[in-house]
């Protein structure tokens, strides 16, 4: 028997030089191959130098302002605004009086209040502000109110204006050919109160009420409620010239289209302002199912459809009995004569005494 002296028998040298190289050959294999995949994410800079830009990571030009070669022009940021809170709408008619508007301004807030209007143009024409519309009547009061005006209505609060449209006798009287209302015989008409009227089927009355609306909007007022937009009710109506034409039996058509057209040619004067158009109307119209055929008025004839807002003159009593006989009784603003004892949410003004 052979003596192996405790060692095994020879299986030949292993080939360890081999190894080496294989494995070599495997990493070369591999880092080509990742070279190659990684040529899509390498990105050149305006010096020619090369960058790595991996997937899900920004370019540093992008993000560091420091390193953008961009104006600061370029730069496009978007703010969230935070959300206003919800508009009550209940508030208060200021008084003809300009010093006196900053106290009561000044209070509303306190007392719960977010809106304030002004009268802009009175019932007789006058102006409570400095126009540029020309032979435009001004109040005693619009110098001192010019002054007060920006500072409220750059404030916080909802400020709506009042514009009394046809019954104006100081502009009608001075523009009978253009805008003022006629009687038959061709002279300025006078109502039961011996008062003037534009007339609302005549383009220079259209002009004027546009100008002004614009001229409120451009101060800054959120609203703008439209009074006294209607054919006169009270005097020798018959004796109106409306046109030649126009059958007794046709009248109420056609002051309801003129009034319709008047209307339309403010809310288009207003179409780029934001700005919300109303209309302040009787209790009596909404009683009458929405129709006054004597004012011309008609809710359910262009009008309704073109405001936001109806402001009615009422006392506290009939407010929900109006409401419901409102299509949508969220566009009525009561215009009391005091602030209800528990207001809740419900919209209103109260009417300066």
């Amino acid at each position: 028997m052979a003596d192996h002296r405790g060692y095994n028998s020879y299986r030949g040298r292993k080939p360890v030089g081999k190894i080496i190289l294989a494995i070599l050959l495997v990493l070369i294999i591999l880092g080509s191959a990742g070279f190659i995949a990684l040529q899509k994410y390498v990105v050149y800079d305006d010096s020619g130098k090369p960058r790595l830009e991996l997937p899900g990571k920004s370019s540093p030009s992008a993000s560091s302002p420091a390193e953008s070669n961009s104006s600061a022009g370029d730069l496009e940021i978007t703010v969230q605004e935070p959300e206003k809170a919800k508009l009550k709408l209940q508030g208060i008619q200021l008084g003809s009086d300009p010093a006196a508007w900053k106290a009561v301004v000044g209070g509303l807030t306190a007392a719960g209040q977010d809106t304030f209007c002004v009268t802009m143009k009175a019932a007789d024409g006058r102006l409570q502000y400095q126009s540029a519309a020309d032979g435009a009547p001004l109040s005693d009061t619009a110098a001192a109110a010019s002054q007060v005006l920006p500072e409220l209505l750059g404030g916080d609060l909802y400020a709506v204006a009042r514009i009394s449209c046809l019954r104006d006798t100081l502009y009608a009287k001075a523009h009978v050919e253009d805008a003022g209302l006629k009687n038959a015989g061709g002279y300025i008409f006078y109502d039961g109160r011996n008062e003037n009227w534009l007339d609302p089927s005549k383009q220079g009355t259209r002009d004027y009420l546009c100008a002004i609306a614009k001229e409120c909007a451009a101060m800054g007022f959120d609203e703008i409620v439209l009074t006294d937009l209607s054919y006169p009710t009270a005097g020798k109506l018959t004796k109106i010239h409306y046109g030649s034409g126009i059958s007794a039996a046709s009248l109420s058509a056609y002051k309801a289209d003129q009034i319709s057209a008047c209307l339309s040619a403010i809310r288009d004067a207003l179409k780029d302002s934001g700005v919300k158009l109303s209309l302040e109307l009787p209790e009596t119209v909404l009683t009458n199912n929405g129709v006054d055929d004597a004012a011309g008025i008609d809710l359910w004839h262009g009008l309704s459809s073109q405001v936001d807002h109806l402001y009615v003159p009422v006392t506290a009593d009939k407010v929900d009995v109006l409401r419901q006989l409102m299509t949508n009784p969220d566009t009525l603003i009561p215009e009391l004569t005091a602030a209800p004892s528990v207001p809740g949410d419900q919209p209103y003004l109260v009417m300066a005494s």
